[in-house]
């Protein structure tokens, strides 16, 4: 066999004349008819062996979905059917310049790499044409380092190139040291056929496998965007949410229940500090029987939640990073919540820090993206935060609005006391040079009656503020009504020259509460007489309805009412051009009619006067 062919059949050796073709004939026949049968029965076992191993290897690549596993199950089957004692298959890396394969000896298998160009599997990459030696030494591409490193000894060598069905090199198969001498060209042909199953196998199962992470990618991606959407619900039914908290305490459970939900995670807490450090915190699950825990307060710094807040940035904690960043497993204050794992993030209000809040015990944390879970928390923080200084905002701007109304009220009071106040100034200086004791017991009388005046316009302003509503309907005589009001009067319109009429058209009997109509009367009668100045008539019309309703009609002959003040004329502090004015005045008129079951209208022209409607039921609607 030594001398059976020549050294190579590659086309980079010295010439064609150099290297005569390797032999593929049949060995020759022998004489005697049992040896030849023999050599037949040899012949065909082999072939036979081949096409089973083809067989094989057809199996095997058509079952396998993995390349790697492919390969190394491929070059076993071509060190039995080339009766070869090492098999490597190499591919062609993306970039193109180098080949990565696995080397097969036995039960070893070494990954090795090759550049294109370098060595005999190199120059059959580069070249694109099989190379058959029967020495390997002899050729000038041989490397013989891998020998010496590890002791082999190369003798025989056969390597081809791997193409794809654009007849492409994707690789090179190479098949060391025949068994029983070198490698024939039946060898090489038959290593050819196998190197382009090979290739297009492995380009079909690469093919594969990227479509598989493709459609891994799709279904994570798919899964995450669930997530997405899922969270975004959430996001949107917390804002809804937290916009209809009352107080920190009822933002805080609404807040927690969901950030639970949200975050999927065992406990969320939240801690908001005041402006000396110390502050509240609360800590909840997600479900509706787990309710909202307070914890005693503590200080900016102490536990997670307090570093949280006194660092100002988002903590994403699990395992070793405790210890590693220092940070004691507690959440704060007396809670004594296990924490295995958090997300932590400031609550952060423009430049300032007004809390945190964090997400324990992450639920499935081996699926669990921190990054996502980072960004998650800072926007739930974002948004928590904007809710607490809404709701600090809004509670900032009642308190001053409470101020203002409680200013007004006393504003109101003063201006409601002046009509008395003068009435009782008045009487005391007559009372002072009255010698008459009837006379002086009659304007004593009047002090008094003033003196109870004040105490019921203070009630009801109080009233009006708190929204209490009470009337004591009663059986009314028109024409001490009329004087009692008249006596309210008196004094400022005499005083401004402003005539005062009652035009009495009614049987003299009214059901309504006295005190308060009487206020009625007596604040659309002023608002007349102070926008009349100094001259102007008032008019006071009480007519009869049916079904024992009455009807006062209240008219001046003023300028009349404002463009900008008809549709807001009840409206509580609505008022405009009237020095010390407070907005009162007509506001209660309105509500004390509503309380009556009455209706109030008015109508008014610019320059032609106002007229006051007030219908009241009888006795029976009242």
């Amino acid at each position: 066999m030594g001398t059976a062919g020549p050294k190579s059949t590659d086309a980079g050796a010295a010439g064609a004349a150099a290297r005569p073709a390797l032999s593929s004939a049949p060995p020759a026949v022998a004489a005697d008819p049992v040896e030849r049968v023999e050599q037949l029965e040899a012949r065909l076992s082999r072939q036979q062996e081949q096409l089973d191993g083809l067989v094989r290897i057809a199996e095997n690549l058509g079952r396998s979905r993995d390349p790697g596993k492919a390969m190394r199950q491929m070059v076993d089957e071509i060190s039995q059917l080339l009766d070869a004692d090492r098999t490597s298959i190499f591919t062609l890396d993306p970039g193109g310049t180098l080949l990565k394969g696995i080397a097969v000896q036995g039960e070893t298998s070494v990954e090795v790499g090759v550049p294109i160009g370098a060595g005999i599997a190199g120059l059959v990459a580069s070249r694109g044409r099989a190379i058959n030696l029967k020495d390997a030494y002899q050729h000038h591409a041989f490397d013989p380092k891998f020998d010496k490193l590890t002791g082999y000894r190369t003798r025989s060598m056969l390597c081809v190139p791997m193409r794809n069905p654009k007849r492409e090199i994707t690789g090179v198969v190479q098949v060391l040291n025949k068994r029983d001498g070198y490698f024939t060209l039946d060898d090489e042909r038959l290593l050819t056929a196998l190197a382009s199953q090979a290739a297009i196998t492995l380009e079909a199962l690469k093919l594969q496998l990227r479509l598989n992470i493709s459609n891994a990618e799709l279904v994570d991606a798919s899964r995450r965007l669930r997530q997405k959407v899922t969270e975004l619900g959430f996001l949107y039914d917390n804002e809804r949410h937290l916009g209809e908290a009352e107080d920190e305490m009822d933002l805080a459970d609404r807040v927690l229940k969901l950030a639970g939900q949200v975050a999927r995670c065992e406990r969320a807490a939240i801690f908001l500090p005041d402006e000396n450090g110390y502050g509240s915190a609360w800590i909840r699950g997600p479900g509706d029987e787990e309710g909202l825990v307070p914890l005693c307060r503590f200080a900016v710094g102490e536990g997670i939640l307090g570093k949280t807040a006194s660092h100002g940035e988002v903590c994403v904690l699990r395992d070793a990073d405790f210890e590693r960043q220092a940070m004691p497993r507690e959440l704060g204050g007396d809670c004594q919540y296990p924490v295995r794992d958090v997300v932590s993030a400031p609550l952060i209000d423009g430049d300032e820090v007004i809390g945190a809040v964090a997400f324990v015990n992450r639920r499935q944390l081996d699926r669990r993206d921190d990054g996502d879970d980072r960004q998650l928390a800072v926007l739930m923080a974002a948004q928590i935060a904007r809710a607490i200084a809404r709701q600090r905002s809004r509670r900032s701007d009642q308190q001053r609005d409470r101020l203002m109304t409680i200013g007004r009220m006393l504003s109101g009071v003063l201006h409601d006391l002046r009509g008395p106040m003068s009435i009782i100034s008045g009487y005391t200086q007559l009372m002072a040079n009255e010698g008459d004791a009837g006379e002086r017991a009659a304007m004593a009388g009047t002090i008094r009656r003033k003196v109870n005046e004040f105490n019921d316009m203070t009630r009801e302003v109080m009233a009006f503020a708190k929204g209490e509503r009470s009337i004591i309907v009663r059986k009314v005589h028109l024409s001490k009504f009329t004087e009692a009001v008249w006596e309210s009067l008196k004094f400022e319109f005499e005083e401004r020259g402003v005539a005062f009429e009652v035009q009495d058209e009614s049987e003299g009997i009214g059901w309504f509460d006295e005190a308060k109509m009487q206020r009625v009367v007596v604040n659309i009668a002023r608002n007349a007489r102070q926008a009349m100045g100094d001259t102007g008539r008032f008019t006071w019309i009480i007519r009869d309805l049916p079904g024992a309703a009455l009807r006062f009609e209240l008219v001046d002959d003023g300028p009349g009412i404002p463009e900008g003040m008809k549709d807001r004329l009840f409206e509580a502090f609505a008022t405009e051009g009237k020095p010390g004015g407070t907005g009162l005045g007509l506001a209660i008129v309105k509500r004390i009619v509503d309380d009556h079951g009455g209706a109030v209208a008015v109508k008014s022209a610019r320059g032609q006067g106002t007229r006051f409607i007030i219908d009241l039921p009888g006795r029976a609607s009242a």
